[in-house]
């Protein structure tokens, strides 16, 4: 067909998507006031228009190989003009030819050549082009690229890149693709807009909105995506492949680049000021974070993940966003950073973190019991729902999990998780409801279970008082006391804050509300009269949990055991309950509740009643409203919190010099640091006081102690009864 008619296929969303929708309206602005006008047709190779005064030329590669003389770099309103004019004026194209005389091998040999032309003296002439037959399936154009050729032009970055979004996009299938007539359009996570690949226009001619370094490495996973998904053949190379599995024990040259140019972004924004941190600087943060991806370091690629979103939400001015959270995980992260540089061999290893998990298939079977489930999301965006079930051979719980990495999938959600989507061909709701077993489970290297490639089979029944009596004998927690200690002992490891909390009450009074930290509190108690003060912030996202507890607690049912997680908020150390056991009233059986999914506990009562619980259990417990149930913790609030807003201070305006008052202060909590012993720390504030012009090295330093002694320093949701 004639190449002209590739112009024909750039609709308002693809033009929008090279350039911008301001663009496009300026450019219909100029069609109507008669702005451009077509001054050279007969060229085999290009069309040229004059377009409010400049010259443009339309080439047969499309408009990504479009050119105009006009200042303005890259994209601008008269190419768009030119190919708006081109539409309206269909009908002056060269007609489409008869080319169905020419056989499939001839066609993919033109369209090849016409993707390799921009780095080839081997041209295609046009009228070579205007043989190739109109291509009613895309997608067999696509198909015929050169993969090879493909993979020559990408720098080895980009490779890995591409091959790390790829193993994402198939472990978590979230790639939504339609196809047109001369269009195919993939949407991907990390993209709320389209990539279009346009017939007769190659690999060269496909359009995004992503940045212009981005493009190569995520092009080219849309297209290794499309040809494995097609059934075709695509050959990464092996060093790809390794970068996955972590075959090597030391840091490679390029690795060490990057993770340089990340500390030395590190020191940029702190530089510039975190008050003053930007949107650009937010998509610096996505490309090393797609850069750590593709060197094989995906817990570098979490944390900058993470940084990003911080940065982007303090951008807008968000107000769960501060200055010092920013900065204490740029505390976080340049330690991280320095702990990659100065290991190796199997140390190196484990701070690399897991890309994929492999699962291993064993023969026996399991029998296990409901736990209940969770609804969550991660820092990074992620979001998914985990089920826990109780071992009872092994004596232990197990838990598999549903997750999706893009928390904007319409397709998944909470509803849908629970009763219609897959565990063990089993929907969540069932699997909840009785004991299964377990057939050829599969367990990860970290020890859970695979949610496919297992088959369940649901029992006659669930628990018995015998088995839970075991249940309750052998996990989880009775006393406070202890509790407290292993809280305590174990703040630092990060272990109470990766594992489910199993709490086993001997009562528990109705819930209350915290106006102050806004939440609802429970307070269970055990047998020897501690408190635990379990809490549910009253937020959108955990609003059902608050519905369903509320409205659970109206029955008679008697709760037996609690499932809780730990999260840190501030300066405190909160157990939120996401599912219980209880015994039923009726029956007398012992049944699961799972906090995030049941939301028919509430349904069908009429909010006046709702309401009247709220308002009762806030009267009755009044008095608490002003009290403090965590237990008392003098150092975060008179050491680690003034050392914080001082270096906060600092860093926001990015003038890295202390006040006189400032100084003062901190040569104050340096005393403080050696009277009780923080040796380490009062170094620290050493250096900051020794030079005029403080390094951020010291002020990294700094902060990052401060964040481990806040770590063992968290105030307990705790009251025992003997203090």
């Amino acid at each position: 067909m004639s190449w002209q008619h590739i112009y024909l296929n750039y609709d308002q969303e693809a033009l929008a998507l090279y350039a911008n929708i301001g663009l496009v309206r300026r450019a219909r602005k100029d069609i109507e006031a008669n702005k451009v006008t077509l001054v050279e047709k007969n060229n085999e190779d290009y069309l040229e228009f004059e377009a409010d005064g400049q010259q443009v030329r339309l080439s047969a590669q499309g408009i990504q190989a479009a050119s105009c003389n006009c200042p303005a770099l890259g994209h601008c309103k008269h190419i768009i003009s030119a190919v708006l004019w081109l539409q309206s004026n269909a009908s002056l194209l060269d007609p489409i030819t008869d080319s169905n005389n020419i056989d499939d091998d001839d066609q993919i040999k033109l369209l090849d050549q016409s993707n390799d032309s921009h780095n080839s003296d081997n041209k295609i002439s046009t009228k070579q082009l205007e043989t190739i037959r109109p291509l009613a399936n895309v997608l067999t154009e696509l198909l015929s690229l050169d993969a090879s050729k493909l993979l020559k032009k990408a720098s080895k970055t980009n490779m890995f890149t591409a091959y790390q979004l790829v193993c994402d996009w198939q472990k978590n299938p979230l790639v939504t693709i339609e196809y047109q007539d001369s269009q195919i359009r993939i949407i991907v996570p990390e993209s709320d807009t389209p990539i279009i690949y346009m017939a007769g226009t190659g690999f060269d001619g496909m359009i995004s909105a992503f940045p212009t370094k981005q493009k190569m490495a995520v092009h080219l996973a849309v297209i290794a995506y499309l040809f494995e998904k097609n059934n075709k053949i695509w050959t990464w190379p092996i060093e790809c492949r390794q970068s996955i599995t972590h075959e090597v024990d030391q840091l490679s040259a390029d690795e060490i680049t990057l993770i340089k140019q990340i500390q030395q972004h590190i020191y940029t924004l702190i530089k510039q000021g975190l008050s003053h941190v930007s949107h650009s600087q937010a998509e610096q943060l996505q490309l090393l974070n797609m850069s750590a991806r593709s060197q094989g370091l995906p817990r570098l690629a979490a944390m900058l993940r993470h940084l990003c979103q911080l940065v982007e939400l303090l951008a807008k001015r968000h107000f769960t966003v501060e200055e010092q959270d920013i900065l204490l995980f740029l505390g976080q992260v340049k330690a991280y950073t320095e702990m990659l540089l100065h290991h190796q061999g199997e140390q190196l290893f484990k701070l690399r973190g897991r890309i994929k998990r492999q699962y291993k298939t064993e023969l026996q079977a399991l029998d296990l019991l409901p736990l209940g489930g969770r609804w969550w999301q991660s820092k990074t965006g992620a979001i998914g729902a985990t089920f826990y079930f109780w071992d009872s051979e092994k004596q232990q719980y197990q838990e598999t999990t549903l997750a999706r990495s893009y928390k904007n999938d319409i397709n998944f959600n909470r509803l849908m998780v629970w009763n219609s989507m897959s565990i063990w061909q089993t929907s969540p709701y069932m699997l909840m409801q009785k004991a299964i077993k377990l057939h050829q489970p599969r367990v990860s290297d970290s020890g859970e279970l695979s949610s496919h490639g297992s088959t369940g089979t649901l029992q006659e029944t669930a628990w018995s008082d015998e088995n839970y009596h075991d249940f309750r004998s052998k996990a989880g927690f009775q006393n406070w006391s202890i509790l407290s200690d292993y809280l305590q002992d174990n703040s630092l490891d990060d272990s109470p804050f990766n594992e489910m909390l199993i709490l086993h009450i001997a009562n528990s009074n109705k819930p209350y509300i915290d106006e102050i930290r806004q939440n609802l509190v429970w307070k269970v108690l055990d047998n020897d009269g501690n408190s635990l003060f379990l809490c549910i912030f009253w937020d959108e996202y955990e609003k059902l949990r608050i519905d369903v507890l509320t409205s659970f607690l109206e029955t008679n049912n008697q709760p037996l055991t609690v499932f809780a997680n730990c999260v840190k908020n501030d300066n405190f150390l909160d157990l939120e309950p996401f599912a219980l056991l209880y015994k039923d009233q009726l029956t007398g059986e012992i049944k699961t509740l799972s906090l995030d999914f049941e939301d028919f506990w509430y349904k069908n009562k009429k909010s006046i009643f709702k309401q009247k619980f709220i308002t009762n259990t806030y009267l009755a417990h009044k008095q608490q409203l002003g009290e403090n149930h965590y237990m008392k913790d003098a150092f975060t609030t008179s050491i680690i919190q003034p050392l914080l807003t001082i270096l906060e201070s600092v860093t926001s305006s990015g003038r890295l010099e202390l006040l006189i008052e400032q100084k003062q202060q901190l040569a104050t909590l340096q005393y403080d640091c050696d009277t009780l012993g923080l040796n380490t720390l009062s170094t620290a504030l050493s250096k900051i006081l020794s030079h005029p012009q403080i390094a951020i090295t010291h002020i990294l330093q700094a902060v990052y102690l401060c964040y481990l002694l806040k770590k063992t320093n968290y105030q307990l949701p705790i009251r025992l009864s003997d203090l």
